[in-house]
């Protein structure tokens, strides 16, 4: 059982490397084969098809990129101090997007984005949705404890988290970046944000 995931496993870190570069029209079922090292009917016994492998790829897209299993305890405990919580929440997120997995899940949406390919549907919205979610939830405990002004959390939540992605769509791509310098404009968006919603 273990050698099957394993197979499993190289097909998608390879469908994932043919489709961040190369797109998933340009990328063939025997090229994966081909690069796993395995008969081109052997996907088939891991996958329904390449559409299959994509959509594998995109839920996994959208459990990874969210940053809920960020949210540790010890994070927790500085929910009392919300500026500081977003800094470092943050900042453990820009460092998990600076990974090589993470930027070719990006690329993969960025290249693929608005298409539909036999009913997967690819959207930079895989990218956002959950952490708007996240933080929604987020700061209408802030709002609770009365460490924010009365408003909408899901407003407050796209308003903190779009920046941020942007960022992301214009830094994060590159294999090497300024990371000091990402942090930096992070934290001058999360002082100007928090200065507007502080009570």
């Amino acid at each position: 059982m273990p050698r099957k995931t394993n197979t499993r496993n190289k097909i998608k870190n390879v469908a994932l490397d043919l489709f961040s570069t190369l797109g998933f029209a340009g990328t063939s079922v025997r090229q994966i084969s081909g690069t796993v090292g395995i008969r081109e009917s052997g996907i088939y016994n891991h996958f329904s098809s390449k559409e299959n492998i994509l959509k594998v790829l995109l839920d996994d897209v959208k459990n990874s990129t969210i940053g809920v299993e960020i949210i540790t305890d010890e994070l927790l405990n500085k929910l009392s101090k919300p500026q500081i919580f977003m800094k470092e929440f943050v900042q453990i997120l820009i460092k998990r997007w600076n990974t090589k997995k993470q930027k070719k899940y990006l690329r993969l949406v960025l290249i693929e984005q608005f298409r539909e390919i036999k009913g997967v549907n690819v959207s930079l919205n895989l990218l956002v949705d959950e952490s708007i979610n996240i933080w929604s939830l987020i700061f209408s405990e802030m709002i609770n404890f009365r460490y924010i002004k009365k408003g909408d959390p899901k407003v407050y939540a796209e308003e903190f988290v779009y920046p941020i992605f942007m960022i992301r769509l214009q830094y994060l791509v590159e294999e090497k970046v300024d990371l000091e310098k990402i942090l930096e404009k992070c934290d001058s968006h999360i002082d100007y944000f928090w200065n507007s919603i502080k009570r």
